[in-house]
């Protein structure tokens, strides 16, 4: 019986931890992206240079089209 109510015990602690160590994680994520977010605002973003994309072929837009539920 006090080997029974020992086990218990410990698995009882070993799920709170656990269940405590979870939490911290899910916590300090939100706390992460927010601290990296405002630091990249902070800095000036370079517009990206333009360039002409090749158009694909006829097929292609097609099987594009096909995909996307656009023709029928």
């Amino acid at each position: 019986m006090r080997a029974m109510t020992w086990a218990i015990f410990g698995s009882l602690a070993i799920n709170l931890v656990l269940g405590l160590a979870i939490a911290a994680v899910f916590t300090a994520a939100p706390r992460a992206s927010a601290a990296a977010a405002t630091r990249c605002s902070t800095q000036q973003a370079k517009p990206a240079p333009s360039a002409a994309a090749p158009r694909p072929a006829a097929a292609h837009r097609y099987i594009v089209a096909v995909r996307m539920g656009w023709a029928s």
